[in-house]
């Protein structure tokens, strides 16, 4: 299921989103953005499951207490641009598909075109 609030007037785009599905699991997943931000660009990203809550906030990660997690151990680096370029020069060099390939995403995006498509469908949202 998907929703969205209505378009604003002066860019044309809803400002806020929700994203809401059923694995074959049956674990619910729910994602919702929101554009209405008063502050920079890339404040955080909260990630709620069920076995925590954690922010993430450009290189730090803490728990829904403010908590620092330690992810020293995890990564070589926590420059997430120089993470990607690693793992894409090493795909090259081992032959084989890099983690996030465009093929790798096509599922993904089949599934937001049909949550887009859902949105279009619906009747007083524009």
């Amino acid at each position: 299921m998907c929703c969205r609030g209505r378009s604003t007037p002066n860019r044309g785009i809803a400002m806020d989103i929700s994203i809401q599905m059923k694995t074959e699991a049956r674990q619910i997943l729910t994602l919702a953005l929101s554009f209405n931000n008063d502050g920079p660009l890339g404040t955080f990203f909260r990630y709620i499951g069920d076995t925590g809550t954690y922010i993430a906030r450009y290189d730090d990660l803490v728990t829904g207490r403010e908590e620092p997690i330690d992810v020293s151990q995890v990564e070589v680096s926590m420059n997430g641009i120089e993470l990607q370029d690693r793992e894409f020069v090493a795909a090259i060099r081992e032959g084989r598909e890099p983690n996030s390939s465009a093929g790798s995403m096509l599922d993904c995006y089949r599934v937001i075109g049909e949550l887009a498509a859902s949105l279009e469908q619906q009747d007083g949202w524009s």
